[in-house]
């Protein structure tokens, strides 16, 4: 009897994990499903686009997907004043940065590079018709695990006084 009880719950872990991608697709668990990450070669108008690209299909391949992904391109400096996820998709969601996500359409503006900072604007169109063009402030990251990777320091809707230091 045993035996028979430790084969079923075998058999049924094995099925659970050839199934555990879909699941995580279909849970919303952002830990397993796959979300584009940091890589070194991505320049800062890629980090730029997959981040834009991901907020557009906020949901896809799970619920806030997208946010995730955006999350996953912020600087380590850019987490601690932003984070946790949970925190930061409070934030993306709120007034000032709610037409991000699933936006309709997007125009991006050429880089400026100032040493190993770079600036883009990204001028986006809302789901209901708004416009507003948001401030992308990149760095290279110069040691620790995202080495040579571009990641965001900064996000803000152009107009606003105050150009942040830190923070999304």
């Amino acid at each position: 009897m045993c035996r028979y009880k430790t084969a079923s719950i075998l058999a049924l872990m094995m099925v659970w994990l050839t199934a555990a991608p879909l699941h995580a697709a279909l849970s919303g668990n952002p830990g397993q499903a796959k979300i584009p990450q940091p890589e070194v070669g991505l320049e800062p108008q890629d980090v730029v686009s997959i981040v834009i690209n991901a907020l557009a299909d906020n949901d896809k391949p799970f619920a806030d997907a997208g946010i995730a992904t955006t999350f996953a391109f912020a600087s380590p400096a850019n987490k601690v004043n932003t984070g946790p996820l949970d925190k930061f998709t409070q934030m993306v969601k709120n007034d000032v940065y709610g037409i991000m996500v699933d936006h309709v359409e997007s125009n991006f503006s050429e880089v400026v590079y100032d040493d190993d900072n770079a600036y883009q604007l990204v001028q986006l169109t809302g789901k209901n018709g708004t416009e507003i063009v948001f401030a992308f402030r990149l760095s290279k990251q110069i040691d620790g695990e995202f080495d040579g990777m571009w990641m965001t320091d900064a996000v803000w809707p152009v107009g606003d006084a105050m150009v942040p230091q830190q923070g999304f």
